[in-house]
């Protein structure tokens, strides 16, 4: 009989919980629904590299991944294995974090996050759009 690893909680103080990839959605793109964590080491990449931008938004970098993970409407193929959890809304810049997939560890990790330029975007696969809502 095949066991399946469970959702591990990481470490406390090393990762901090942002939020999960649902059941729906990660049937949709063929992958498993696991929890999302961010470390402090990414967290300290993301305020580093990317602070003009979101300072600029209004957002700290904790807030700002927290605010993707819970409203993004569009998922592509990032580079190798990743994800790419995408807020889109038709402007000429998204928002998006980049997803390792940490399986063997039982969860998902944010790598970076960032705005981008849509144009970006076209070069990628689109994995899952959100569908609106029908009335």
């Amino acid at each position: 009989m095949k066991k399946y690893r469970q959702n591990v909680e990481p470490s406390p103080g090393s990762y901090a919980k942002i939020g999960r990839l649902s059941m729906p959605v990660a049937k949709a793109i063929r992958r498993k629904a696991a929890y999302i964590y961010i470390d402090e080491n990414h967290l300290q990449h993301i305020f580093i590299n990317h602070c003009k931008e979101l300072s600029a938004l209004g957002f700290d970098a904790l807030t700002f991944v927290k605010l993707v993970v819970t409203n993004y409407n569009r998922i592509y193929r990032g580079a190798g294995n990743s994800l790419l959890l995408v807020i889109y809304n038709g402007n000429p810049k998204v928002t998006a974090i980049e997803l390792n997939i940490a399986l063997k560890k039982g969860f998902y990790e944010v790598k970076t996050a960032t705005v981008m330029s849509k144009i970006f975007l076209q070069k990628k696969e689109l994995l899952w759009p959100k569908q609106p809502r029908q009335c």
